[in-house]
């Protein structure tokens, strides 16, 4: 069923696609900034001492799982880290994928700011491809995902919602997204570049 309904919020979002900005990118919702530290980070964890194992990280439509087969696990850990290039400093759940070299922070209900300037509390979920990753992305790129509530930053659903970013955490596609744990990547239903 959820496929099913995320196909239908899809449909709805493609008959109507966003306007495209000068630069042939689809204006985001939210005022996110990946920060720097945190793209760096992603180039070289470091897994404190006292990590767990888990096999995802998150929650709902804010959720990654990073098992590669029966009996893989991967570093997990809370740290305090500027999340969405706020200021703020938050305590994130931080999982380190090591077979594919991903670095994935969720954060639950961080005060995000809409791209009108309106504040939206959302659970976020951020993956960036480390250096020598799996699937040969850019390190430093990768993508976020925020669920969002029908009257939050203008989205015109309760879905979730985000975008792919560059290596200098740019976003470069965004739309209504279903987080895709086979290939360490989301799936955006609306259309940009």
């Amino acid at each position: 069923m959820r496929t099913i309904g995320f196909l239908i919020a899809g449909l709805a979002l493609a008959a109507a696609p966003q306007p495209l900005q000068a630069d042939g990118v689809a204006p985001s919702l939210m005022k996110v900034k990946i920060p720097p530290a945190l793209i760096a980070k992603a180039n070289d964890p470091k897994p404190p001492a006292n990590a767990t194992q888990k096999t995802s990280v998150g929650r709902g439509k804010t959720a990654a799982n990073t098992a590669n087969g029966s009996g893989d696990t991967d570093s997990f850990w809370v740290e305090q880290i500027d999340v969405d290039g706020d200021g703020d400093v938050e305590a994130a759940s931080l999982l380190w994928d090591d077979e594919d070299k991903v670095l994935y922070v969720y954060d639950e209900n961080d005060s995000l700011v809409c791209a009108d300037g309106s504040p939206a509390t959302a659970d976020m979920l951020i993956a960036i491809n480390g250096a020598g990753n799996a699937r040969n992305r850019p390190a430093g790129s990768g993508f976020y995902v925020v669920s969002l509530d029908a009257t939050e930053c203008k989205a015109e659903v309760a879905e979730a919602y985000g975008c792919k970013f560059d290596a200098k955490g740019n976003p470069t596609t965004c739309g209504v997204v279903e987080v895709d744990d086979k290939n360490d990547d989301v799936i955006i239903a609306t259309a940009s570049k």
